[in-house]
């Protein structure tokens, strides 16, 4: 079984006992929003790799995934964050399948940390929605997996 990280479980928990928790700090916002653009980088290159309609797939998968990050980059700022130049993230290069099967199991993790942080009193409706976002994404991925034969 996977191990979940200390702080995720702790914020299902309080989610699972119907306890608000603290609103979410900058430094963890800014994880998720590193992790969210690794995801879109890996997307942007499937889009380039993938042909047919496991490319449509990919491209679909990216945007989607450019929307979150925007979401993610406002409740940085809504949350006291300031804007700031980001470093260009870069796909790692391999093959299109172990790509996605990765980007499957990152999407599905990252449901979990979404979702843990529903109950936040200011943002919790917008993790909502991206936790249900990421859900989607998982079957776009399974699709896009499925099209490879």
């Amino acid at each position: 079984m996977e191990s979940m990280d200390p702080k995720v479980e702790q914020q299902v928990w309080q989610r699972v006992r119907g306890q608000a928790g603290p609103a979410p700090e900058r430094e963890d916002l800014r994880a998720l929003i590193r992790s969210a653009r690794e995801a879109a980088a890996v997307y942007r290159y499937l889009m380039g790799s993938l042909t047919g309609r496991a490319g449509d797939q990919a491209r679909l998968l990216w945007q989607t995934q450019q929307q979150t990050v925007a979401c993610l980059k406002g409740i940085y700022r809504l949350s006291g964050g300031a804007g700031r130049k980001e470093k260009g993230v870069s796909a790692p290069r391999e093959p299109a399948q172990r790509l996605l099967e990765r980007a499957y199991f990152r999407a599905k993790k990252t449901v979990t940390e979404y979702a843990a942080r529903e109950l936040d009193p200011q943002f919790g409706v917008v993790f909502r929605q991206l936790a249900r976002q990421e859900e989607s994404q998982c079957a776009v991925i399974a699709g896009a997996l499925g099209e490879l034969g």
